[in-house]
């Protein structure tokens, strides 16, 4: 990566970002992926998932954000997403293709994207830009 796209890049993540692994799902009328997020903000999530996604699918989105002090209490966020960037993984031989996915959260109730921005917000390692 060049400086010059590194530098755009910074530029454009205005949001807060938190690396965390959360389930999240993914389903149009023919996919129907579930995987988990690499990185997270209020407005969009990165993932990684073993089949091409054409840029500018839409999905509707499930993402489970832990809600409790159990392992299992989870709310879910429900939306619907965009995908803006397609990147090919050089993965070992033999393990298929796998590509990593930036989603952009394109139509989001408002009271779900305070929820995802309140969990972004607590998160220890809450970073502004990478």
């Amino acid at each position: 990566m060049n400086i010059e796209h590194k530098q755009v890049s910074q530029e454009r993540r205005k949001q807060p970002r938190i690396n965390e692994c959360l389930q999240f799902k993914l389903k149009t009328e023919s996919l129907d992926i579930v995987t988990q997020t690499i990185n997270l903000s209020c407005i969009g999530a990165y993932c990684q998932v073993n089949k091409y996604i054409p840029l500018m699918t839409i999905f509707d989105i499930t993402l489970a954000l832990p809600s409790g002090d159990k392992e299992n209490e989870f709310e879910h966020i429900k939306c619907n997403g965009t995908v803006v960037r397609v990147d090919k993984v050089l993965s070992p031989a033999g393990a298929g293709d796998i590509y990593n996915v930036a989603i952009y959260f394109a139509e989001i109730e408002e009271s779900e994207k305070q929820k995802l921005a309140s969990f972004v917000e607590k998160h220890p390692n809450v970073q502004i830009a990478e």
